[in-house]
């Protein structure tokens, strides 16, 4: 297999993840909108079980496929990379149709007595359907992910946001008068109309690679396969599974002591929609860029590992943190200097641009822990990376009991940020100490920073002279933001953090 650039894999998918997102954003406004503030709450309640699901049937099974592939291929055994996809479907499809099974059955009790809103019960049962094609569909494109061809990802991931999008705005004026329960379902039936969509691209995928390709002869005995996959893949599931439980526990704790807070129910469930559905999709959109870079990851770092090719994973890591750094910096500028303008120009709601600023300082770790963890996963360090996620949400977990009722929602944004730094200052020294990669603050941290303040300065005084007098909310916001990436890169380049060389790296030359 001819070398791929880890960088043209990332550029494929934060293209992808820009034009999804843009596309969900766009339509999360109209969302937001037609659902109402309650309505996206009780909608975010559900979200965390549907990640539930698909880290018990799909993330640990379709990592370690494309870890197992990428090992393969490079060996060029092309046979053995489409039996590994054969035998992991084996084990997550039955998955898929027991969980499927157990939350059709168990819906009024989780809805009941878990999430605490009986209301979300029908929701619950038609998410039950969407588990087998989540699964099969992720396999897929583990496949695709272990030859590094990230196309097939990108486009599951348009597919599946215009799939969503389609169905809830056809479906919106029949269910948004039938009442709260309809509204909460009306999101789930969106998202799952997008796996299914995602699922028959992937396959129709698969279909046609399948022709291009010369099969080899399988040199892998199905017991080694099956064996290797579940050694892989069970540390990866329980990690997902154990932090997805407790993310979603999280959540559901959110708004219950928020009412200890002072506020009535209905009031707790709006706050928490406008915090979770609003306010924190605006701070991971920048988020696009080192989640595709952490996929692209786990199989250039398994390659390299695999090939003992030190020199590369060093510098492949080390440019990595280094990515995720200048943009968790850069978003955090952003964010501060202009939370309230882009939440009125997005939603019309002042408060949510309160809770942005607030949300702001917690950017540099969380797109950094997205690049630690696809990192440690090439790495084959799932173990400590399932330790690490754990402890970190036992940690959030009790700083919600003890500070939300205190102090309302900024209690959860000051357990989001003590998680996120834990996890990703713990992560970071396993990586440095299995790579033997030097910290370079003055590149990582200092010269960045220095640079988001100057294009801070510089961009806010543009806005409050330039633009803001002649133009309107939305086309203001948007050149100052424009004004403000454009500076920030420049200074970068000024002040030595990002040179020519390193530009020419991150695209892709060698």
């Amino acid at each position: 297999m001819s070398k791929k650039s880890l960088i043209a894999g990332t550029l494929i998918l934060t293209i992808a993840s820009f034009i999804t997102r843009l596309l969900g954003f766009g339509f999360r406004i109209y969302q937001s909108q037609v659902m109402g503030a309650e309505g996206m709450g009780l909608y975010q309640l559900l979200f965390p079980i549907y990640m539930l699901l698909w880290a018990t049937s799909s993330a640990g099974i379709a990592l370690a496929i494309a870890k197992m592939i990428a090992a393969e291929v490079s060996k060029g055994e092309e046979g053995n990379a489409v039996h590994i996809l054969k035998v992991s479907l084996l084990i997550s499809l039955p998955l898929s149709f027991i969980l499927s099974i157990l939350l059709f059955l168990f819906a009024p009790f989780i809805a009941r007595y878990y999430i605490h809103e009986p209301v979300t019960e029908l929701s619950l049962r038609i998410l039950a359907f969407c588990v087998p094609f989540m699964s099969t569909a992720c396999c897929l494109r583990g496949y695709f992910q272990g030859h590094q061809e990230m196309s097939i990802t990108a486009l599951a991931q348009i597919v599946e946001q215009v799939a969503r999008m389609t169905a809830i705005y056809l479906l919106a004026h029949i269910l948004i008068p039938m009442g709260t329960k309809y509204v909460c379902a009306l999101g789930v039936i969106g998202m799952c109309t997008g796996e299914v969509f995602s699922f028959i691209m992937s396959f129709i995928a698969y279909q046609l690679k399948k022709r291009k390709v010369t099969l080899g002869p399988v040199t892998l005995k199905h017991s080694q396969t099956f064996n290797q996959l579940l050694a892989l893949s069970i540390p990866i599931t329980a990690n997902r599974f154990l932090t997805s439980g407790l993310s979603s526990f999280e959540n559901i704790l959110i708004p219950i002591n928020l009412e200890k807070f002072g506020l009535t129910s209905h009031e707790a469930l709006a706050l928490y929609g406008k915090f979770s559905g609003m306010a924190l999709p605006l701070l991971l959109f920048p988020s696009m860029v080192t989640s595709s870079l952490a996929t692209a990851l786990v199989p250039a770092i398994s390659e390299a590992v695999a090939m003992k090719k030190q020199a590369v994973l060093q510098n492949t890591i080390g440019r990595a943190i280094q990515f995720s750094a200048l943009i968790g910096i850069g978003a955090t500028s952003l964010f501060l200097s202009f939370s309230e303008d882009i939440a009125m120009a997005c939603y019309h709601i002042k408060d949510v641009g309160y809770l942005l600023k607030w949300l702001a300082v917690i950017c540099p770790f969380i797109y950094l822990q997205n690049i630690l963890t696809g990192t440690m996963n090439g790495l084959g360090m799932q173990k400590r990376t399932f330790q690490t996620n754990i402890i970190g949400s036992l940690f959030c977990i009790g700083t919600i009991l003890l500070v939300v009722p205190l102090k309302g929602i900024i209690g959860f944004v000051l357990a989001m940020l003590f998680q996120s730094g834990f996890v990703c200052c713990r992560l970071l020294i396993y990586v440095l100490e299995f790579v033997d990669l030097k910290v370079d603050l003055n590149h990582w941290i200092l010269k960045p920073s220095i640079a988001a303040i100057i294009s801070a300065f510089i961009s806010i005084t543009f806005k409050h002279y330039l633009f803001s007098p002649y133009l309107g909310l939305v086309l203001s916001t948007t050149f100052s933001l424009l004004t403000l990436a454009g500076t920030y890169l420049i200074c970068l380049i000024l002040v030595g953090s990002l040179s020519i060389k390193d530009i020419k790296a991150y695209i892709g030359t060698r």
